[in-house]
């Protein structure tokens, strides 16, 4: 396979990713905490790997449409603490260790391609997914979620390490099995605020295509063509808030007024 092949065959240059157009704005969680870990700025995260699948055309390029799945895993066993408001907390000296290593597994991971360019770069977004995340070496996840509004890009660039790409995952918490497993800085729980998705779990990327397994049936699609590779990744991880955008701010302003007006009609 050519690079010129990989380069547009290998849409989904990403373990885990977002930046879509409809990702809403949000506000990074500053000094929280996790398990017995605290002022937590961001979680490092290295050492992931993801297996996708690409769906090609005859060609075994990329087109917009067409879909990809994947599956993997990334770890964090370190932290930056908090030093600066919101997410520009900066390493100073040796790395601060988690008290406890945290392995975040996503599965089910579904998307597809969203633009392609001629130079060879493209964008991507994920539709649906799973994640987990596991305290230490527990079997059972200290939380559940899933992935929603994410993206990514791949840049066209082939590397000593392969095709590059940056990616960010968004996603809601909809299950905590270790009771006030995440707190605020103040050490009050964030359950009830990420099992209503007032807080969510984002996670941001570089990733490497490291190498190409094959092609053949895609799995999701038994009638579509897949090149199918390995990814490799690192990067970090935030609590983050969502904030309405101001589209949002100026639809119910507009709601508002309409019901102040029916208030004044009704008196």
């Amino acid at each position: 396979m050519s690079k010129k092949t990989i380069l547009k065959g290998l849409a989904a240059a990403g373990a885990i990713a977002l930046i879509s157009s409809s990702a809403q704005a949000a506000v990074v969680l500053d000094g929280w905490q996790m398990g017995a870990t605290t002022n937590i700025g961001r979680l490092s995260l290295t050492g992931g790997t993801a297996t996708v699948e690409q769906e090609v055309n005859g060609s075994g390029d990329v087109f917009v449409g067409a879909k990809f799945a994947e599956f993997g895993a990334i770890y964090s066993i370190s932290y930056v603490p908090e030093n600066v408001v919101g997410s520009g907390d900066f390493v100073s000296g040796l790395p601060s260790n988690l008290a406890s290593p945290l392995t975040i597994k996503f599965t089910n991971v579904a998307g597809f391609v969203s633009n392609v360019n001629a130079n060879g770069s493209f964008s991507y977004a994920f539709t649906s997914g799973t994640i987990s995340l596991f305290d230490g070496a527990g079997l059972t996840p200290a939380a559940d979620g899933s992935i929603f509004g994410i993206g990514g890009n791949l840049l066209g660039t082939v590397g000593i390490s392969g095709v590059n790409g940056d990616s960010t995952i968004d996603a809601t918490i909809s299950t905590v099995s270790i009771a006030d497993f995440f707190k605020d800085s103040s050490g009050n729980s964030l359950t009830a605020a990420l099992l209503a998705g007032d807080i969510i779990f984002e996670a941001v990327t570089n990733n490497q295509v490291t190498s190409v397994i094959g092609a053949g049936a895609c799995s999701f699609d038994g009638a579509a063509a897949c090149t199918s590779f390995n990814v490799n990744s690192n990067g970090d991880a935030f609590l983050v808030q969502p904030v309405p955008e101001p589209a949002s701010l100026a639809l119910l302003g507009i709601g508002l007024l309409g019901l102040g007006a029916v208030r004044r009609r009704m008196k």
